[in-house]
């Protein structure tokens, strides 16, 4: 089978066709936004100490070459430099996150778009000495195929133990280098065949130095998957397809439907659209910590008249939760009971509260004890298109309040303004860039389009 009858086929005539002037306005607005999300908490996350050890990693290698690191005076390889801003970009949770089209998806469980494409395409872009209008169109095209490509496969694949963004992140990277490395449509079958067979990451490893790793792996290996390609290196040309590829192997079945005549048609960042994260942990936790948040404020509680925080939700919502005595700031992005108790104590949740010191301390330990869980079935028959929860606070005075969560700031129905996502990048930036630096690279990624080359870029995010 070859075209449109397989999936391969209408991936690699995508990537393909793709040109900047398919990219419609709103899809601009939203790629600028993606951009300014994925390099602000690329400088976050530079200062992680995942990122360091990376980066000691790659001195260790010797390899030099012409990509920058973001927040680092370093320069290494493009697949190097993909896997430390890959890991910078994810090492702090705060990445934005690929919402679900229905009810059979799992929303929020998809997929971190912005991430392993940005860390791909900034390197290859690099490499290459592309424009920054060649490099927003292969970044556009990165973030479309690794999205349609997690919207189609069987959810099983996110529910028996992958984490997507490792998965599908390569596939983002495939698309990013066979765009700017100019891929052969052969060549470009052949890089997802390799991509296929070193697509990686489980969900074992949420709450530990690994889980940006495999980010930071699938932008590295999806570039390393092109170059083979481009060298002559040859696999199956319709991995994808088949009793033995890589839906069927990993999901047991894909909705070929959402994929075939459907990239680019609509854009996924058009609709359902993509949720930024309003603080650096889990998104799953994101409805319920805003919902919590607003009662807080409406009611004005203070931390010493709370008795008890009760939230009930799904096994969507609970399982991958799942550290209810969180010891550090990695476990605590994926506890209920840390990021609603560090609320209540402070009414902040940022990257401030998020560390091993916070974590451990006696107020915080205290009030993770005074936070419940529990399995709403009512909550769960209502499908996990959307993270729903039941959140209520009650009182020591015999009070309590209640709400039922299932949105949060970030998502399309409560979007960040251009001026929330610069009080983000500035919150993210600070402790790597100085606020004229900062204010320099957000008005160098609102005029991406415009640069002769994207280094021009790096420049302004480099330490």
């Amino acid at each position: 089978m070859t075209g449109q009858q397989t999936i391969t086929g209408a991936v690699v005539d995508y990537i393909q066709g793709m040109t900047y002037e398919r990219i419609p306005a709103g899809v601009r607005t939203e790629l600028h936004r993606c951009l300014v999300d994925g390099l602000a908490v690329s400088l976050s996350g530079s200062r992680a100490a995942c990122s360091r050890i990376i980066r000691e990693y790659i001195q260790q290698t010797g390899l030099r070459g012409p990509c920058g690191i973001v927040g680092s005076r370093m320069k290494t390889t493009p697949a190097l430099a993909a896997l430390a801003n890959g890991v910078a970009a994810h090492a702090d949770d705060y990445d934005d996150t690929q919402l679900a089209e229905t009810p059979d998806r799992i929303y929020g469980l998809l997929t971190h778009p912005t991430t392993p494409a940005i860390a791909s395409t900034l390197a290859v872009a690099q490499e290459v000495g592309a424009s920054g209008k060649e490099f927003f169109t292969a970044f556009c095209t990165a973030v479309e195929v690794e999205c349609k490509l997690s919207e189609g496969i069987n959810p099983k694949h996110y529910a028996q133990g992958f984490h997507t963004t490792g998965t599908f992140g390569i596939f983002a990277s495939v698309a990013a280098a066979a765009k700017l490395y100019k891929l052969t449509p052969q060549q470009t079958r052949f890089a997802f065949g390799i991509a296929a067979s070193k697509s990686a990451g489980i969900r074992a490893n949420f709450g530990t130095m690994t889980k940006p790793y495999h980010a930071g792996a699938a932008a590295e290996n999806g570039i390393v998957a092109a170059k083979l390609a481009a060298l002559g290196y040859e696999a199956d040309p319709n991995a994808f397809d088949g009793q033995w590829g890589y839906f069927q192997v990993t999901g047991g079945g894909v909705d070929a439907g959402r994929i075939i005549g459907h990239l680019g048609d609509p854009y996924t960042l058009s609709w359902p659209g993509v949720s930024v994260k309003p603080y650096p942990c889990g998104s799953l936790n994101h409805p319920s910590m805003d919902t919590l948040l607003d009662l807080l404020t409406e009611h004005d509680i203070r931390p010493e008249q709370v008795e008890e925080i009760r939230l009930g939700a799904g096994y969507n919502i609970l399982n991958p939760l799942r550290y209810t005595d969180p010891q550090n700031e990695l476990e605590a992005k994926f506890s209920l009971q840390f990021c609603l108790g560090i609320l209540a104590l402070h009414r902040r949740a940022g990257i401030r509260e998020f560390t091993d010191e916070v974590v451990r301390s006696p107020e915080a330990r205290a009030m993770m004890a005074r936070v419940k869980t529990y399995h709403n079935q009512e909550i769960e028959a209502k499908g996990s298109e959307k993270m729903r929860s039941l959140v209520e606070v009650r009182l020591k005075d015999g009070r309590s309040f209640s709400r039922e969560a299932f949105t949060s700031r970030g998502q399309p129905d409560r979007p960040m303004s251009r001026e929330d996502m610069a009080v983000k990048f500035t919150d993210c930036a600070a402790g790597t860039l100085s606020s004229r630096r900062a204010k320099s690279a957000l008005e160098t990624i609102y005029r991406v389009e415009e640069l002769a080359k994207v280094d021009e870029l790096l420049q302004t995010v480099r330490a």
